[in-house]
């Protein structure tokens, strides 16, 4: 076959990989159904030949491209796999974390069981349970990962002084209501006090934030951005958007009147299946109009 022939001598410097052998196959497909669309116009075999391959372009850049995207994707995922181990330091500092977590958890329940209320060992548990988050925070973000590299130590601190006081205020306004029976709008006004500052403190560093993902990692991403993209384009496009309008409205306006038609002339408790099979149809109809084909 004289387009399978032009293909394999397109690739014969390549891997022969089974991702290579998919790609060539459907090259030759397509090769052999524009010669073939071509010689129905008239035009001799190989003069369709030559108008044809003409049009595949250069074909090899497209498969140097899918071969460095997929070696991204490979190393990728090598990383992916490959977990950064704990340094000491961020282990100690979840082990104690981690012990006063349990020691706050471990001195409420006492109090619990005791049946003490109003007891000053709440509010110790809700400062303990503020200080573990503060530091699961701190070490979390300074251990670097797979996917990103270790945050500055001052940065890092500033995320956990934020929890801490996120959760400590949350912890004591909690208490107050629910163990010293102090009124509600009391305990909203301490809580308030702590969130409010909180919050502005973290939209701050998140709006300053530096980025520290590895090279690998911001490479898929964008790519995953770069696809979206194009999805997009394709949403907005004005004869597509204005298909889709037509017949999703043409499919709802006929799926509410089967709704109603078996309501009436069988049962109301069968009726509503109608609603699914329309969204079944609706996914299928917005793949077909806006998802590109190969």
């Amino acid at each position: 076959m004289r387009e399978k022939v032009y293909v394999d001598r397109l690739f014969a410097d390549y891997e022969n990989t089974p991702e290579l052998i998919d790609f060539k196959e459907e090259i030759t497909v397509n090769l052999t159904e524009r010669i073939r669309g071509l010689t129905s116009k008239g035009l001799d075999k190989d003069q369709a030949f030559e108008e044809a391959a003409a049009e595949l372009g250069d074909i090899t850049a497209l498969a140097d491209e899918a071969g460095k995207r997929k070696r991204n994707e490979t190393i990728g995922q090598m990383y992916m796999r490959a977990k950064v181990p704990f340094t000491k330091r961020t282990a100690g500092g979840i082990a104690v974390a981690s012990g006063l977590l349990l020691i706050a958890a471990v001195i409420a329940l006492i109090a619990l069981f005791r049946g003490t209320t109003g007891s000053v060992i709440y509010y110790v548990s809700a400062v303990l349970q503020a200080a573990a988050c503060g530091l699961y925070a701190y070490f979390g973000l300074t251990q670097e990962t797979s996917a990103h590299y270790a945050m500055k130590k001052s940065r890092a601190l500033a995320y956990g002084i934020v929890c801490i006081a996120g959760f400590l205020g949350a912890g004591l306004a909690g208490v107050s209501f629910l163990s010293a029976g102090i009124e509600l709008s009391v305990s909203i006004g301490v809580l308030a006090a702590f969130i409010v500052p909180v919050v502005c403190a973290l939209i701050f560093l998140l709006a300053t934030e530096p980025k520290r993902q590895k090279p690998w990692l911001k490479d898929l991403v964008d790519r995953d951005i770069e696809t979206s993209m194009m999805f997009h384009q394709d949403m907005v496009d004005p004869a597509r958007a204005a298909r889709f309008g037509v017949a999703s409205g043409g499919l709802w306006i006929l799926a509410i009147a089967v709704f109603v038609a078996v309501g009436f002339l069988f049962s109301w408790q069968y009726s509503w299946l109608v609603f699914p099979f329309a969204l079944a149809a609706q996914v299928f109809m917005t793949t077909s109009i806006f998802v590109k084909k190969k």
